[in-house]
């Protein structure tokens, strides 16, 4: 197969957190890991907070459109957030805890639309390591039946440092019965997603957004529902450079479809190993177009 140039989604408007929101208490930075786009509105999670904050889809500078949501429960924050329309329950996902049995396995909480917590499940899937789980969150619909898509950060969900080959994205299709969500399918990344690891995933009817942080690439495709595959190989799409060809987008976590052409992004605090010209993109909310 011959090896397809990315192209490049056009930025249509990004604000810093910091401009939107306070500081979580306790904390100065905001280290964004998830959103959902819910009408006009955009829930984002975040790392170093369990709590969820709505920001307006518009990311205009009025402080009553940005708000914190709830309060903030105990431990770390979360990796992902999706919403489910039929139920009104919004799932957020907590990447791995240590699990009654000695391992390490994710945690899903639950809450309504007034964000009243409604509980937690198990996920029924262990990993190695406490940092290097699930990463990212969609809520679907099948002749009745509700199921979560949990995207695996590592490639072939091993953890993150036996990176060996690129690609290999692995999507598990959980159930929950009783208070345990159960894997009941493994949907396959395509070979065009090539990805050295992967930050989260977004569902729009079937079409499938998967983006990678460490690659700085978003993967776009179409979800084969109840059969649990990928139709085709899908498009590969890059965020914008300097002018100089340089990364600028090195923490990119979270993705949500806005419409079929747009999604709104969030981006975690930069690493020590991420160049300082990031710092103008980390901590923040970004409105793109493909």
């Amino acid at each position: 197969m011959a090896k397809q140039r990315a192209r490049v989604v056009t930025l249509l408007q990004e604000r810093k957190f910091a401009e939107l929101l306070k500081p979580p208490p306790g904390s100065a930075v905001f280290e964004a890991s998830g959103v959902f786009a819910v009408g006009k509105a955009c829930f984002v999670v975040f790392d170093n907070i369990r709590r969820a904050a709505r920001v307006a889809a518009n990311l205009r500078l009025d402080p009553s459109d940005h708000v914190w949501l709830g309060t903030a429960r105990s431990g770390g924050g979360y990796e992902a957030i999706t919403y489910d329309h039929t139920r009104g329950r919004f799932y957020l996902l907590i990447e791995a805890e240590k699990h009654p049995d000695g391992t390490f396995k994710a945690v899903i909480e639950e809450c309504d639309e007034r964000w009243r917590f409604k509980g937690r499940a198990w996920v029924d899937f262990a990993f190695e390591k406490r940092n290097t789980g699930f990463e990212g969150l969609a809520s679907v619909r099948v002749r009745g039946r509700h199921y979560l898509l949990a995207l695996c950060e590592g490639n072939s969900c091993r953890e993150s440092h036996k990176k060996t080959r690129s690609g290999r994205g692995r999507i598990h299709v959980l159930e929950r019965k009783g208070r345990t969500w159960y894997p009941v399918a493994v949907i396959k990344l395509p070979a065009r997603a090539n990805f050295k690891d992967h930050a989260d995933l977004a569902l729009l009817g079937d079409r499938l957004a998967v983006v990678s942080q460490e690659s700085g690439r978003l993967w776009v495709g179409r979800l084969r529902r109840g059969r649990w595959g990928i139709v085709g190989p899908g498009r590969i799409f890059e965020f914008p450079r300097s002018k100089k060809g340089k990364r600028l987008y090195s923490t990119v976590e979270g993705i949500s479809w806005l419409s079929p052409s747009t999604l709104v992004a969030v981006s975690d605090l930069r690493k020590k190993r991420h160049h300082k010209r990031c710092d103008r993109t980390d901590q923040s909310i970004h409105i793109i177009k493909i």
